[in-house]
């Protein structure tokens, strides 16, 4: 898969040095909100995220580019009895999972040059998770690095001749790898400034 995300960097690096269409380069605040077997670990909704897109317009009303973010989960256990590994241990329970997407990204805009443009778009690569769970002085730590998938529909409002806001709504999926066997997904709502140029 790594030979595969190389190639295909190395491709869309060529194709985008023969464009001379707009970009937009969107920094965002994203807000976490847990599902599936993330959502069970950790039921609180993050509001510890950040997100970088980047969409080469080679099209007027498409966009391709990358997608690259950080969220981080973090949940306080009351003192319980828990059973970690085969082992009970009684005490409070910390748990924190950051994940990191980065992923090809590419979207359709449905009104181009008009102030309001709504989209569509998805995103496919790679994710790296972590999660940690402390008790006293214990840490027990798992990661993966899987295959992801994340569809968004937002829309972009320009406030200028360069720059627009954008919102956002994601859903990050990252599927069962390394120590973790089943999905890490969340929603995120992306809040985000968008700077266009050249």
């Amino acid at each position: 898969m790594k030979k595969t995300l190389i190639i295909a960097a190395f491709v869309m690096a060529c194709v985008w040095n023969n464009l001379s269409a707009q970009s937009l380069s969107t920094t965002s605040y994203s807000i976490g909100i847990p599902t599936g077997d993330l959502g069970e670990y950790i039921s609180s909704a993050s509001f510890r995220g950040i997100a970088f897109d980047y969409r080469k317009l080679v099209k007027p009303n498409l966009g391709v580019g990358f997608y690259a973010g950080w969220n981080v989960f973090y949940q306080e256990k009351p003192y319980d009895t828990y059973t970690l590994r085969n082992n009970a241990i009684s005490g409070k329970q910390y748990r924190y999972t950051n994940s990191a997407p980065l992923m090809f990204a590419t979207d359709y805009y449905l009104k181009p040059g008009n102030d309001f443009n709504p989209y569509i778009g998805a995103a496919i690569g790679g994710v790296y998770t972590q999660r940690a769970t402390d008790m006293g002085i214990y840490r027990w730590e798992e990661d993966a690095f899987s295959f992801g998938l994340t569809p968004q529909i937002g829309f972009l409002y320009k406030v200028s001749t360069f720059s627009a806001i954008s919102i956002a709504a994601r859903y990050n999926m990252a599927f069962g790898a390394g120590d973790l066997d089943a999905s890490q997904n969340y929603v995120s709502i992306n809040l985000g400034y968008v700077f266009m140029g050249n």
